[in-house]
């Protein structure tokens, strides 16, 4: 009785062991949870997420959102303080929505906020290669897929099927998020300055 209880608890020893071991996938072929989880609800040009900041704290409140529509980008902080960026015809707008005041500054490339949280091609993702296992994240010990590209790198992390959270690093910053929601359609008015807001000038 002792020997096999031996062997079944060595048994579900290797079996845990094997899958938390990382595994290098180098070609994918449309089948990773990453490239099924976006390709139905996301377009390169046209989206709307919102997001969780999970940089300070695991139950922090601070709501993120990126949006876009064509050339029109839209970032949005909402926490302790609220800050909303607006990008389009070439220049940047910074809008402080609790003194309902906005800056414009001249842009010559966009700030693109979305770099390495959402994928930047959804062709390239089909087959890019990737590695999976499972990983211990804000106290979660969940399946994960790390895409690594030239200056940074994308982990998502997956319960299931349901995407949990998104972890961009770079040689300058860790950036973590939950995921909440995603539109399908949204107004275009959201790009829009609110005409009750007053330019500040330096």
């Amino acid at each position: 009785m002792k020997k096999l209880l031996v062997l079944l608890v060595l048994g579900l020893f290797l079996v845990t062991g094997c899958d938390s071991e990382p595994q290098q996938i180098e070609r994918a072929n449309g089948d990773s949870l990453t490239y099924l989880f976006f390709k139905d609800k996301y377009e390169e040009s046209k989206y709307y997420f919102e997001f969780l900041d999970r940089n300070t704290a695991k139950n922090d409140s601070t709501k993120i959102i990126m949006a876009r529509n064509d050339d029109n980008y839209y970032y949005e902080i909402n926490g302790s303080s609220n800050m909303i960026i607006i990008q389009k015809g070439g220049i940047r707008y910074t809008l402080d929505s609790s003194m309902k005041t906005y800056f414009k500054e001249d842009i010559v490339t966009v700030e693109d906020f979305s770099l390495g949280i959402l994928p930047s091609n959804m062709d390239d993702l089909k087959t890019k290669g990737y590695e999976t296992g499972k990983e211990k994240i804000l106290d979660q010990n969940l399946r994960y897929e790390r895409y690594t590209y030239d200056t940074y790198t994308s982990t998502y992390y997956f319960k299931g099927d349901d995407l949990v959270y998104i972890k961009e690093v770079t040689p300058l910053k860790t950036v973590i998020l939950k995921y909440c929601d995603y539109k399908d359609s949204f107004k275009k008015r959201l790009f829009d300055i609110p005409d009750s807001y007053t330019e500040m000038t330096y």
